[in-house]
């Protein structure tokens, strides 16, 4: 795939232990519609004008906080996929397939074969993501530069940032294809292409994560502060998907990451911010809201995305040190007059939608 990216540098933010914190967005500014990729941070796209004022819905009690509660430890997972169908969603990885030939084997100028065959074994929506973008000169120039490759430990620990960044090459390179619109890849058999809308700046968001003290302040600080701040729901769903991907990756190969790591925390801050950017939308911008509502493929984009943060949350919960401030997220991702927002918006409650997106 040919890609015209305007690269940045990666500001990985770590937390203690060695911890892989959210990361600036490398990425991809808002000319996916004919002249080229990348989010080139200091130019940033161009704000579309915002709507006009509105009264609050009255919103519905939604049935049930859908959980992220943590499960025991296991070594090996097994999941075939349902995407949804005859049963609740589903994604298809496992971690029983043997890696001990790669790790016995390992040879550091030999990490990124080695991580795709990592991810065929395992994972195949991620190892379709990095097959695509192998390429990318950021893969192989600038993510050795912030982890140690030389030896397996660095590589998996790796393996979420790399899954994570280059889902937003992945998006920003398809949508070249599709002007006017944004695409969203959630696995090889689904991806949501959607409409370009006149989304206002995420960082309205900033105050609302911020009342009665952020759970999110990393975050706050790297995707709704300075420029960043000033890019709008096409970057925070870019964001959401990315991180989802990431903690996917990370999850099947759970049984070989040791100490402690915040993917899952990346996750649970940005269905956290989905919902604030909903109720944003829905109470001061009413006429976006119901365009974005009755847009079949918003609907398809955000109803999957509840689902798989739900899915890979629970399915990491089986490994250790893939999560740390997660839980204090998801209690503000689960508070009723949130989960509202959920409802308000399928027309489902966010059980059902979890389940059968």
């Amino acid at each position: 795939m040919f890609r015209s990216l305007l690269l940045t540098t990666l500001s990985l933010l770590f937390l203690a232990c060695a911890v892989h914190g959210p990361s600036d967005e490398r990425g991809l500014d808002d000319s996916d519609d004919g002249t080229g990729a990348g989010e080139s941070v200091g130019t940033g796209p161009k704000l579309p004008s915002s709507g006009a004022g509105g009264s609050a819905a009255t919103p519905q009690s939604a049935t049930g906080a859908v959980g992220a509660t943590s499960s025991g430890a296991t070594s090996a997972q097994t999941s075939t996929g349902s995407g949804g169908a005859g049963g609740c969603y589903t994604e298809a990885y496992d971690t029983s397939v043997s890696l001990a030939d790669l790790k016995n084997g390992y040879q550091g100028s030999q990490w990124l074969p080695t991580m795709l065959t990592v991810l065929d074994r395992r994972y195949a929506n991620g190892h379709h993501v990095l097959e695509t973008m192998k390429n990318d000169p950021w893969l192989s120039g600038s993510l050795p530069q912030y982890f140690n490759m030389s030896n397996w430990t660095g590589l998996m620990e790796a393996i979420d940032t790399a899954c994570h960044e280059e889902t937003h090459g992945y998006d920003f390179d398809e949508a070249l294809n599709t002007p006017g619109q944004h695409v969203y890849f959630m696995g090889t058999t689904k991806s949501a292409t959607v409409s370009k809308l006149s989304f206002f700046a995420r960082n309205e968001i900033l105050s609302m994560a911020q009342q009665g003290g952020s759970v999110t302040s990393n975050y706050d600080s790297t995707y709704l502060m300075g420029t960043s701040g000033s890019y709008d729901f096409i970057f925070l769903g870019d964001e959401l998907n990315a991180y989802i991907i990431g903690l996917a990756c990370a999850t099947s190969v759970g049984d070989h990451i040791t100490g402690g790591h915040s993917f899952r925390d990346g996750v649970a801050a940005h269905l956290y911010y989905l919902q604030l950017y909903l109720q944003r939308t829905r109470t001061l911008y009413p006429s976006l809201y119901a365009t974005w509502k009755a847009n079949p493929s918003w609907q398809a984009f955000i109803r999957y995305s509840w689902a798989r943060a739900h899915y890979w949350t629970k399915e990491s919960k089986k490994f250790q040190g893939l999560g740390l401030n997660d839980q204090a997220i998801w209690q503000r991702v689960n508070q009723p007059v949130l989960l509202d927002e959920i409802q308000l918006f399928t027309g489902d409650t966010p059980t059902v939608v979890a389940c059968s997106p």
